[in-house]
């Protein structure tokens, strides 16, 4: 009988220490008027299996603006980990910032043990400036714009058939001239 009470003493003992814990959370950072989803896990070190769920901090202990949406309890079997899903709300009011908040295991007959994570609330990227899609028409009115004509490319500001003309009339000016040089 002796050692039963023995027995029975060193199991109730074991019920109350604390073997689950959650591990280290990464730090989390989510933008105002969004939501963003966060994995953490329960180790259990203890011998026993333990109904594990997660405890938060109650809504007044959060920053501003902030909701954590529970995780279902998951059967935490001894030595194993057991991985759980988050889901963090920020409104868009939500307070710019970055806080410290605590996560726990919530099992019952064991302890809660409450690690810290850090959570970085940043305001919504501004939006982009689109390109302009309509055709810009210039404002000086200095720079000229000529037309290609019906011929053609633009040489130097003046029509193809301009430049033509005149490199006919060089080459006829110059064969007179050398021409008249010829008779005298």
């Amino acid at each position: 009988m002796l050692v039963t009470l023995a027995a029975s003493a060193i199991v109730d003992d074991l019920a109350y220490t604390d073997y689950a814990a959650p591990d280290t959370i990464p730090p989390i950072e989510i933008q105002q008027g969004s939501i963003v989803t966060s994995r953490v896990s329960i180790t259990n070190h203890g011998n026993l299996c333990y109904d594990a769920s997660l405890k938060f901090p109650d809504p007044p202990d959060l920053p501003p603006g902030i909701t954590i949406s529970p995780a279902e309890s998951r059967i935490l079997d001894a030595g194993k980990t057991t991985w759980y899903q988050i889901t963090i709300h920020a409104s868009e009011n939500a307070s710019v910032g970055t806080f410290t908040i605590q996560i726990a295991d919530n099992i019952a007959n064991d302890p809660y043990t409450w690690q810290s994570v850090e959570l970085s609330i940043v305001p919504p990227p501004l939006p982009t400036t689109p390109a302009p899609t309509a055709r810009v028409t210039p404002i000086a009115r200095s720079i000229p714009t000529r037309s290609t004509g019906d011929g053609g490319a633009e040489a130097g500001g003046m029509d193809v058939s301009s430049v033509v003309r005149v490199i006919l009339i060089t080459f006829v000016a110059t064969g007179i001239a050398i021409a008249l040089w010829r008779r005298r």
